[in-house]
């Protein structure tokens, strides 16, 4: 499967997750509105045309033949984080996660929690990408 076009932008990327939401049947436009649209104003029109944005850059594939059309995200969460993560990298800190991450360090945004849970991934020995610590 090809990869998407672009990145996403923060309602992009709301419409990707009220279609994931609704699992392997996909979501209509109409069920992607009523997800987001109690949590902040947003017109029916306006999903419409970001759904079909999203649908000719290859996020979503539409499914089914009469209306209403069902939208299913291309990737997964996790294949899309890595590739919207990615571009942000490549895009903000020339590709390095570690700038990303002293970035972050000194924003005073990441929990003591946010930081075991970071610990504990470096030093996981099956961790993609590499060792863990000491190996």
């Amino acid at each position: 499967m090809p990869k998407p076009e672009g990145s996403l932008t923060a309602a992009q990327y709301e419409i990707m997750e009220a279609a994931w939401d609704h699992g392997g049947q996909g979501a209509t436009v109409a069920e992607i509105w009523q997800a987001i649209a109690p949590r902040r104003p947003i017109g029916r029109t306006t999903i419409l045309n970001l759904v079909d944005r999203l649908e000719k850059r290859g996020w979503l594939t539409r499914r089914g033949k009469a209306k209403p059309f069902r939208y299913l995200p291309a990737l997964d969460r996790q294949q899309t984080a890595a590739l919207v993560v990615g571009g942000f990298l490549d895009d903000f800190f020339a590709g390095s996660a570690g700038s990303l991450v002293m970035s972050l360090l000194g924003s005073n945004r990441i929990t003591p929690d946010d930081l075991l849970r970071l610990r504990d991934a470096l030093e996981r020995p099956d961790r993609e990408g590499g060792q863990g610590k000491g190996e």
